[in-house]
């Protein structure tokens, strides 16, 4: 028969006592011991705060102020493609597009230490809580109307795609 000591029976107990209360523990707080995991991770919500274009002899020059309001911190929002669009015409621009028509970026001054940013792969980058104006210089030109700008954010699944909408009048 093993002997073991007392120390070593004790120590045995104690874990095993451990281990059942922090299963037990989780069961009871997420259900995630018995039942379905569940990641409670929030989305990226980027929102267009302002929008505004006027022609000129290049195209159009869109103005637009964007934040990132809602989702995780440990890394920037993006939106890889944007759609202008009217009742007649519409167009998509993806993220290299967003990138090369992209002239100008002001950060907000109360964030100026974070740098939201355009890549041509990620198109629009914006950090959590930040807000920054992005200028475009398009190289098409919209017709007097009344236009509708949607940016795309990627998610794990189409269902849950992220749209930001602003609407913008040209004269």
């Amino acid at each position: 028969m093993i002997k073991m000591e007392r120390v070593t029976v004790i120590g045995l107990i104690f874990g095993i006592a451990v281990v059942i209360f922090i299963l037990a523990t989780g069961q009871w707080a997420y259900g995630n011991v018995v039942g379905p995991l569940v990641n409670h991770s929030k989305i990226p919500q980027l929102e267009i705060k302002y929008a505004s274009a006027m022609e000129n002899s290049k195209g159009t020059y869109l103005i637009l102020n964007i934040t990132d309001c809602d989702g995780p911190d440990a890394y920037p929002a993006s939106a890889p493609l944007m759609e202008i669009s009217n009742s007649t015409w519409h167009i998509f621009l993806n993220s290299s597009q967003i990138a090369n028509d992209t002239v100008k970026i002001i950060q907000a001054p109360w964030n100026e230490n974070k740098k939201d940013s355009v890549n041509w792969y990620s198109g629009f980058i914006v950090i959590l809580g930040s807000e920054a104006q992005f200028q475009l210089q398009l190289p098409f030109h919209l017709s007097p109307g009344t236009y509708k700008i949607q940016l795309y954010t990627p998610a794990v699944s189409g269902n849950v795609l992220a749209k930001q909408t602003a609407t913008i009048t040209i004269s």
